[in-house]
């Protein structure tokens, strides 16, 4: 996981902070870069996505052996399985969205305390915010 240092003086190396504002970006921005929680939010939604999937495949499988074997009736609720599988899917998706636009949202509340502290310069807020991303992105994959 990346730390606010690490984005501190990634910020540095892009010429967006002096070496000389290293230590109060940090502060900055472990106090405006908050998106731990999103991030948990959106895994676990990724997850259970994947289990969703994992539901849907399983329960193809039992309907083609019901429908096999003429038990019509676990057939069609195999189906809704399926179907209330595939809901779910669609809400975590949704989740997913949301935390992403929360994460994006916090790269550029940490830019803009960063503008607030004096830390960056107007003209830069808007880069710094793509920068912050790129550089928690990265290293969180």
């Amino acid at each position: 996981m990346t730390t606010t240092e690490e984005v501190a003086l990634a910020l540095v190396n892009a010429g967006y902070l002096t070496d000389a504002d290293v230590e109060a970006a940090v502060d900055v921005l472990t106090d405006a870069l908050i998106v731990d929680a999103a991030e948990d939010v959106e895994v676990d939604a990724v997850l259970d996505e994947m289990d969703q999937e994992d539901v849907i495949e399983e329960a193809a499988e039992l309907a083609d052996e019901d429908d096999a074997v003429g038990d019509y009736e676990s057939e069609e609720l195999d189906y809704e399985i399926m179907d209330d599988a595939v809901d779910q899917i669609d809400v975590d998706e949704e989740i997913i969205a949301e935390a992403e636009d929360t994460i994006a949202a916090a790269y550029t509340d940490a830019a803009a305390a960063l503008l607030a502290a004096e830390l960056i310069d107007e003209a830069n807020a808007e880069a710094v915010a793509a920068a912050i991303a790129e550089v928690w992105i990265v290293d969180a994959d």
